[in-house]
């Protein structure tokens, strides 16, 4: 007895599914031979990296127009304990670009291995840049509209 011969298309189907199944495999054993080679970031390292990132965001709120004394500067809490990130309220006029400052923001951190991450609130008005390096949000800068005093 003879074995059943493929169609064309059933034998091109098998072949392209064989060859993503091998790409899947090899992917795999990739990702898993990379991911133990991750260091360990060092305290100090930690802390040159919060101070080159402190030092962007001042920067950039003189190049801005943002006045130091009227950002409300605290460390947050979650069920009373610190989670280890600042957050910062910053009043801006209606001229403010929040895109232009966040281009420049991401910039600025990306030396120092972290990345930007937005969210706009349209009901509010306002922006808040969450600033994430080594996976956690370590500073979030909410951007609000000015009140008139």
């Amino acid at each position: 007895m003879t074995p059943p011969v493929l169609s064309p298309g059933l034998r091109r189907r098998l072949v392209i599914a064989s060859g993503l199944a091998l790409c899947a495999l090899a992917l795999t054993a990739a990702a898993l031979m990379t991911a133990g080679n991750a260091r360990a970031e060092s305290p100090g390292a930690r802390r040159a990296a919060g101070a080159g990132i402190a030092r962007t965001i001042d920067s950039l709120y003189t190049i801005y127009g943002i006045d130091r004394g009227l950002v409300r500067t605290w460390k947050a809490t979650a069920a009373g304990e610190p989670t280890g990130r600042i957050e910062e309220k910053i009043p801006v006029g209606p001229g403010f670009r929040s895109l232009e400052f966040n281009h420049a923001l991401a910039s600025g951190i990306a030396p120092f291995g972290a990345e930007v991450v937005a969210t706009e609130r349209s009901k509010e008005n306002s922006v808040t840049m969450h600033i994430v390096c080594g996976g956690m949000t370590v500073r979030s800068l909410s951007f609000v509209p000015d009140t008139p005093r």
